[in-house]
């Protein structure tokens, strides 16, 4: 469970802090090898299949290592950067629905199913900020 510590900046967020900052760094860990050195890095992992179009490879990982500057952002400040962790959420859970429908599909194998699972645990983690840290509006009326 992600600790909540009371500092004097953030009232309770440095452990979500922290698990933005680690989500960034596993979306550049696997992004950056998958932009420089796609087929060595599949076929270190085990993966299938090959990829060949390196075109929509590299632009799959710029767009996560973009994701990553948003979730490094989060972790400056979760609070006032709810809209990433909600873009973070769907990202996530559709890399999800489309890495497991190509497993079940036959067109992938078992390790990148369990690869795609580290997106769904995100997620869940992702979620649980939101739902602990329900967005505060102002009352009805009040100065804006």
């Amino acid at each position: 469970m992600i600790q909540e510590t009371t500092g004097r900046e953030g009232g309770g967020l440095s452990g979500w802090r922290l698990l933005f900052r680690a989500a960034a760094l596993f979306n550049w860990s696997v992004a950056i090898p998958l932009w420089i050195a796609p087929v060595p890095l599949a076929t270190l992992l085990g993966l299938a299949p090959i990829p060949t179009d390196i075109l929509y490879t590299d632009l799959f990982a710029v767009l996560v290592m973009t994701f990553g500057v948003g979730y490094w952002r989060v972790g400056a400040d979760p609070a006032r950067n709810r809209v990433m962790v909600e873009m973070g959420i769907c990202g996530k859970l559709l890399v999800v629905l489309v890495g497991y429908r190509h497993f079940l599909a036959g067109s992938t194998n078992l390790p990148f199913a369990a690869l795609v699972t580290g997106d769904l645990l995100w997620a869940l983690l992702f979620w649980r900020f939101l739902r602990l840290h329900p967005e505060r509006r102002p009352p009805p009326g009040a100065a804006a």
